[in-house]
């Protein structure tokens, strides 16, 4: 794990008071000192017509005598 999100972590445990966590954490979890995250390239993003949660969805409910929705 790198040490950022290590710390992280540690601090978090801290704020809500669990040091038994804390200790089985950096008992169990180690920082790999090597990690460098990955570039990010700009072609990764998607584009406007992909992976959107707003787009149209094409699937149509039925509402039976009780009002529960089920998939056709």
């Amino acid at each position: 794990m790198d040490k950022v999100s290590f710390e992280e972590i540690v601090s978090v445990l801290a704020m809500h008071g669990r040091p038994d966590l804390i200790a089985d954490f950096k008992e169990h979890v180690k920082i790999d000192e090597d990690y460098r995250p990955p570039l990010r390239n700009s072609n990764d993003s998607l584009s406007d017509d992909e992976g959107s949660a707003d787009s149209e969805s094409d699937y149509e409910v039925q509402v039976d005598s009780q009002g529960f929705h089920s998939l056709k």
